[in-house]
Order: C-alpha cells, then structure tokens, then sequence
C-alpha cells in the first residue's frame, strides 16, 4: 500500500489529462481493485470447507478483519478534510455541529429501535457506496478534454444507481437479507408493487441507454476511457453480487473495495490540497508531506483500535448484547462519515 501511494509531490503536477493521477495509478487503486470483492467471502468459504471454523464464526471473522484492516481507516481518514480542517470548520460551521446529532439518534436506535438502525443503515450503505463512484465519474469527467451533455450523466447515474436492486430487492423480498444480527425488513404494503421486477426493468433501460451512448461516444473519438471501466465493472459487480447467499459477507466485498479506492482516493486529494495552499500548517499536512502512506494509514488503523475498545466497553457496562454493542459505537462514527462525504462527493473540482 504504501509503495503504492508514494508520490514525492512535486510528481502530483504531472498528471495525465483524462485520470485522476495517472493509468498506472488508477487502473490499480480506483477500478480494477474490484478484484477485491470476492476476497471476503473467499476467506470465509475457506475457513468454513477446512474446518477451522462453523460458518457464524467465519462471517465474524470476515466482519473483524475487513472492519479493523481498511473499514475502519477509510472511516477516519474523512477527518483529513473536516474536523482537521480549520478552513471546513469555518466555512461550514453547521453543517458539521449537526453532524453531532447521528451519535445520539444511533444510540437511542440501536436500545430501542434496532432492526429498523440496521435498515436505515445498510440504505444509506448501499447508497453511500454509490455515491463515491459518481463521484469518481464526476472527477473522470473533470479530467476529460471532451465534455459531456446533461443527459449522458445522468444515464450514467441511473446506471450506477440502480445495477445492485433488481437481485437485491428480490433477495430482500425473500427476507434471506442478513446484517447485523437481523433479518432486513422488507414491509408487507409494497409487496403488491413488484419492485424487484419494476427495478429489473429500469435498470435494462439504463443499461441498453448506455451502452448505445457509449458505443457512440467512442466512435465519434470522444470515449472516456477510466470511466466507461468503472462504470462496466461497478454494474458487473452491483448486478451480480447479490446472486450469493451469504448477502453479508458478500456485501463486505463491495465494502472492501470500497474502502480501498477511498484512502488512497482521500490521500491524492490531501496532496493536491497541499500542492494548492489549502492545507494548514499541522499533522495533517505532515503525514500528506511524506513519501510513503505508512504514517498515514497507521495513524488511522489506530483510531480504528481506539473503537475497537470502545466496543468492549460498551459490551462489558450495558447489557446490550455482542452486535448490538458493535453497531451502536461503530454506526456512530459510521453515519458520520457518510455525511460528510455528501459534501466530498458533491465537490468534483478537488482533484482539479
């Protein structure tokens, strides 16, 4: 990871029009990490067929290892840009105070509330996850000498947004949605609309939208090479990801890559932040300043052990139980950072 991400920032000035740093970054770090996904569900496929492990026991693991090893440092790197940032906190000052409301709004769900916690949560998820590759389309297109019409975005969009639900919904349908703890509630009142079928048939549309806009754009000399990848590849595992059955496992994958593309996404930002004058004088600029994303990371695997505690704490002084315990402390930092990326992800320019 860190020989990865070792750019001397002189170097963040030759970049290549077209990507966000260059193929040879790109290609590894943003889009083709997709190899990624699988990597949770192999690991528990295999501790469960060895016989090192029941299959709870392994999905616990995958849930651990995936949290502590690169959930939980993306989770922290958000503060990079936010409550570190003197400049965010004074342009923004209310929108992050009322970031403080989701800490107190978890908890009392997570007491009182907690299956409809976990459904509100793995939305937003699912949305969130969304979200960071229209945003990496949007920062394609920033980077782009062609620019694009109205309407070819939001077939983008509409691509992106809808490949993960026509199988996810039918899955949900069939209450075989397991996280947390929890069977995620799929409410009696919409069972007469046939949303699995109606979200089949709109995301047919957009795909057959898009690869003819696609195929037009390429022949008419103006394809976006790294985005029509991420969008191919981001539909290919949206759309094929819930055919599993082990739908909490295999929804770590997509968290995986996820995570992944967002530290080393987050690091390039910070760079060119400092690269620009944007950075103040203090440990953020310092750990952006090295040549290796060593410090970087370790500091945020820390704050990742810290929550770690936390939990145990919970655990050991409540009488919540295990998961619940896990989710109230995790979720309450969780949903924070996804707020906050509402504000990253709206503002493309930052990698200009």
């Amino acid at each position: 990871m860190a020989a990865l991400a070792g750019v001397a920032p002189a170097s963040i000035a030759r970049r290549e029009p077209g990507w966000i740093y260059k193929p040879s970054w790109d290609l590894p770090l943003l889009i083709f990490s997709a190899l990624l996904v699988p990597l949770p569900f192999l690991v528990a496929w295999g501790a469960q067929i060895s016989g090192w492990m029941k299959q709870q026991q392994a999905v616990d693991l995958v849930n651990m290892a995936v949290a502590t090893l690169i959930g939980g440092p993306h989770l922290f790197s958000t503060i990079t840009f936010t409550v570190l940032d003197g400049r965010f906190l004074a342009r923004h000052r209310w929108y992050a105070a009322m970031a403080l409301a989701l800490p107190a709004a978890v908890v009392y769900l997570g007491v009182y509330h907690y299956t409809f916690l976990i459904a509100f949560f793995f939305t937003w998820a699912s949305l969130h996850v969304l979200h960071q590759i229209i945003y990496l389309t949007d920062c394609y297109r920033q980077r782009s000498l062609h620019a694009e019409q109205a309407w070819s975005r939001l077939v983008d969009y509409g691509l992106i947004l809808t490949g993960l639900y026509p199988v996810g919904l039918y899955k949900l349908s069939l209450r075989q949605f397991y996280v947390g703890g929890v069977v995620l509630p799929f409410p009696a009142a919409v069972r007469g609309w046939h949303l699995p079928v109606l979200a089949g048939v709109v995301f047919a549309l957009f795909l057959t939208a898009w690869i003819a806009k696609t195929a037009a754009e390429f022949r008419d000399g103006r394809g976006n090479v790294p985005k029509t990848l991420l969008i191919g590849i981001t539909t290919i595992v949206s759309f094929f990801l819930p055919m599993g059955s082990n739908l909490d496992v295999l929804f770590q994958g997509y968290n995986t890559w996820h995570s992944f593309q967002y530290l080393f996404l987050l690091w390039l930002i910070n760079r060119l932040r400092d690269q620009r004058g944007e950075l103040e004088d203090g440990f953020v600029r310092r750990l952006v300043r090295r040549d290796s994303m060593a410090a970087y990371y370790l500091c945020f695997l820390a704050a990742t052990g810290v929550m770690v505690v936390l939990t145990l704490l919970v655990r050991a002084l409540t009488p919540l139980p295990a998961d619940r315990s896990y989710f109230v402390v995790v979720l309450s930092v969780l949903l924070m950072h996804y707020y906050f990326d509402h504000f990253l992800f709206s503002h493309p320019r930052m990698v200009e």
